[in-house]
């Protein structure tokens, strides 16, 4: 998989596509395949994987639900910056509120105690308090989070598909239930889930969200119906895109 040399059963149609193993694939749901039945203990040591962040945030909040403690919100303190004064005032408060670029917590924070949520920014090096480390919520006051590490203030996020800068006051986590295959990169995990609602984007991704996991026989791929020759299932077989650019391996 890593070097583009895994073949596919329809390699004839799409060279680019893999098989995923049946002894991976998901048919039902894969929060409960990869988080039911397990221990608290235990999921802190699971993960679902997803291309983008918009999914990993959906993910993160059914998650969050199914936790039997009590909910607390925490909602942030956001404005725009533009080049010109009055261009920022085209932007209403709801819509900038409702934004989540990568790299941000939401607006809207929901936390529950004992949940699992991953740090944005570094805040200490020296402790380990580093961008991508990994947390369970012990405490939620009105103005802090006590949370003890489990692994590995404003934040200005650069974004090329928003025409502002954005600046938000917020606790510098969100949940970590789901993240991004990127942002895995280096950890693993006991468990892993992998949900693709559409292909891998990128040089190796795909291999990245496969090798998070000790083993074979702990992950669980999600492949969404899309009815595309390079991500579908077909009879039995489920398949996705591999992307490998040869020429840099």
């Amino acid at each position: 998989m890593g070097n583009g040399s895994l073949q596919s059963s329809l390699y004839e149609v799409a060279p680019d596509v893999i098989d995923i193993p049946e002894m991976c694939t998901c048919n039902g749901s894969l929060i409960s395949d990869v988080f039911d039945n397990c221990t608290a203990e235990e999921m802190k040591a699971r993960v679902i994987l997803s291309p983008k962040n918009s999914e990993c945030l959906a993910v993160n909040e059914e998650i969050l639900r199914m936790l039997p403690t009590e909910n607390k919100t925490y909602l942030s303190t956001d404005s725009v910056s533009c080049d010109n004064d009055e261009e920022a005032q085209n932007y209403p408060m709801e819509f900038i509120n409702s934004l989540t670029p990568s790299g941000m917590p939401p607006h809207r924070l929901n936390l529950k105690i004992g949940a699992i949520i991953m740090l944005l920014r570094n805040l200490s090096i020296t402790q380990g308090l580093c961008n991508g480390t990994r947390l369970e919520v012990i405490q939620l006051h009105e103005h802090s989070i006590k949370a003890s590490i489990i692994s590995g203030s404003q934040l200005k996020p650069s974004d090329a598909n928003i025409p502002f800068v954005l600046h938000r006051t917020q606790f510098p986590v969100r949940l970590s239930y789901s993240m991004t295959i990127n942002k895995a990169q280096s950890q693993t995990f006991d468990r892993v889930g992998i949900y693709l609602p559409k292909p891998c984007f990128t040089h190796g991704q795909l291999y990245v969200a496969f090798s998070r996991a000790r083993a074979m026989k702990t992950v669980r791929v999600k492949v969404q119906h899309l009815n595309d020759s390079t991500h579908d299932h077909r009879g039995r077989i489920t398949f996705t895109r591999n992307i490998v650019y040869t020429e840099v391996i």
